[in-house]
């Protein structure tokens, strides 16, 4: 048992110094889950309800703490059971508690929507030319929920040269202002 204790813990610890050092050279934008979170309901899983999520960093937790306990609990001397428990015990607990710091890290990410309809009635500054009376799209920058957006717009006037101040008046297309000139 003393064998699968080591390799457990030279594995695991080898993964966790592998997945430390990929995190940080990517500057911490890479993300390496491989999620398994059940998904009862079937529509998208909310991790703050979930009792814990599967993913790598949590297997890797459970493995190598499973192994490092087994050694220490055997080298303590204890029987191949207690030994068992105590491995078990030990790597559930650095599941549960790697799943948990996950859970709150989610929950401090922002998922960044804007929402576009709050935009009109706003003044916008035209970064691409828009063509007149529907007869193409131009491009627009606004500032919506404190966030610079630049989406594509339209115009039922005449065209709107680069650098104009527009008022948006509607979205004809979920991804598209309706303009005029700003007065």
């Amino acid at each position: 048992m003393e064998t699968v204790y080591f390799y457990s813990s030279v594995i695991g610890g080898g993964l966790l110094v592998l997945l430390v050092l990929m995190m940080l050279l990517s500057g911490g934008d890479a993300d390496f889950e491989a999620d398994a979170t059940p998904d009862l309901d079937g529509g998208a899983a909310d991790p703050s309800t979930t009792l814990f999520q599967l993913s790598l960093k949590t297997v890797i937790a459970f493995v190598t703490f499973f192994g490092l306990a087994g050694m220490a609990a055997n080298d303590r001397g204890f029987s191949t059971g207690a030994t068992l428990g105590i491995a078990i015990a030990s790597g559930a607990f650095a599941f549960f508690m790697v799943g948990y710091v996950m859970q709150v890290m989610m929950s401090l990410q922002s998922k960044g929507n804007v929402d576009l309809k709050k935009a009109i009635g706003s003044s916008a500054k035209v970064d691409l030319r828009i063509p007149e009376k529907h007869t193409g799209s131009g491009k627009v920058a606004v500032v919506v929920g404190g966030r610079l957006v630049h989406r594509k717009a339209v115009t039922m006037g005449d065209a709107i040269p680069t650098g104009a101040e527009v008022v948006i008046d509607g979205m004809p297309a979920p991804d598209t202002f309706e303009v005029s000139p700003l007065q």
